[in-house]
C-alpha cells in the first residue's frame, strides 16, 4: 500500500497543485485518466469545481481508495465557500480548497462565452472578481498549500497510512 495523487484538470491549475503536492509529499502524481493505483493505495484526489460540484469525485470515491479531497477553483478562499462545497459535494474526508483561476485559452467556445455572463451574476459588486470573469486570471501559488502541506506533516500521517 502506498500514497498517491490523482488530478483532474481542465485548464491546468489542477495539475500545477498536484505536481507541486507531488514533489512536496514526494509521492506519484497521475491524471484521472491516466491513474495507475490499486484499491489497496490510499489516494489525495484534487479536481476542479463546476457549478459548485468537485468534478470526477463521486466516480473516485467508488474506485479508489480516496482519503484527502482537494478542489480548485477560480474564487478566493472562504470558509463559508469552503463548507458550501463540503455540503453540496456530501464530503465527509478532510478537504481543502486551492485558488486556482480562469484560462479562456484553454476553454472551448461554450466556457468562453459562458463564463463571463455567469460571472457577472455571481461577481455582482466585486470588481476583483469582475475583472477575473471578464480576463482570466491565475492564482496558482506554492504557499497556497501550506495548510496541506501542514496536514501531511503531523506525526500521526508521517506513517505510511492518513
Amino acid at each position: 500500500m502506498s500514497r498517491v495523487i490523482i488530478y483532474k484538470s481542465k485548464t491546468g491549475h489542477t495539475e500545477r497543485y498536484a505536481k507541486m503536492l507531488s514533489e512536496e509529499l514526494n509521492i506519484p502524481c497521475y491524471s484521472y485518466k491516466d491513474a495507475i493505483v490499486s484499491k489497496n493505495d490510499e489516494v489525495i484526489f484534487l479536481s476542479y469545481i463546476y457549478a459548485s460540484k468537485i468534478m470526477g469525485l463521486s466516480k473516485i470515491l467508488k474506485k479508489y481508495n480516496v482519503k484527502v479531497v482537494i478542489a480548485v477553483g477560480a474564487l478566493a478562499y472562504s470558509k463559508d465557500y469552503l463548507n458550501t462545497l463540503k455540503d453540496v459535494n456530501n464530503i465527509k474526508l478532510p478537504f481543502f480548497y486551492l485558488r486556482g483561476g480562469i484560462d479562456y485559452s484553454k476553454l472551448n467556445f461554450f466556457f468562453r462565452k459562458f463564463l463571463p455572463v455567469i460571472g457577472k451574476d455571481i461577481a455582482k459588486d466585486d470588481k476583483e472578481l469582475l475583472i477575473l470573469f471578464k480576463n482570466g486570471g491565475d492564482f496558482v501559488n506554492k504557499d497556497d498549500l501550506k495548510e496541506v502541506l501542514a496536514f501531511f506533516s503531523k506525526e500521526q500521517y508521517t506513517n505510511t497510512t492518513f
